[in-house]
């Protein structure tokens, strides 16, 4: 079942990291306003982040505590 979570965990990581950096790119070439980047990366930054943290407790081995560890 782990091995399930990381899968689905990583392809929300990849869709909020492709999320930021397209915002980015548009951004950096004048096609979106600066609103419309802004409003982006708030949506996308948090979910990159805490998709990043599931997917790296979502482990196959044995159980690690990296983030808030001992």
């Amino acid at each position: 079942m782990t091995g399930r979570m990381k899968q689905i965990a990583g392809k929300l990581l990849a869709g909020g990291v492709t999320a930021c950096g397209l915002a980015f790119a548009l951004n950096w070439y004048s096609w979106i306003p600066f609103w419309a980047f802004a409003a982006g990366v708030v949506l996308a930054f948090p979910l990159a982040v805490l998709s990043l943290f599931l997917w790296w407790m979502a482990d196959e081995g044995e159980g690690d505590i990296p983030f808030i560890g001992y």
